[in-house]
């Protein structure tokens, strides 16, 4: 699969949906915490312009959805675009 995804737009995606990245957990993870809903997810620290690990999209994927801070299916579009769909003026 040809992804657009890198890690500096996974953080900016998690920035945009209030999330604030907290301090280092582990040698190479980091925790973003959102404070309203609580939601807490944690990151490997990559560099910023590859793409993410699979394992942590699934996560932030899952994560995301339970909380509803975006749905699985904008996920998945971001995952493989980039960015966000353009919702429909329907």
């Amino acid at each position: 699969m040809v992804t657009h995804l890198t890690n500096n737009k996974l953080n900016q995606l998690l920035l945009d949906l209030g999330f604030r990245p907290g301090e280092a957990i582990e040698r190479n993870r980091r925790a973003w915490r959102h404070p309203e809903s609580g939601c807490e997810l944690c990151l490997r620290v990559n560099k910023l312009e590859e793409p993410p690990q699979s394992a942590d999209l699934v996560g932030i994927r899952a994560q995301l959805a339970l909380h509803g801070h975006l749905d699985e299916e904008s996920f998945d579009y971001f995952a493989s675009e980039g960015r966000l769909p353009v919702p429909s003026s329907d």
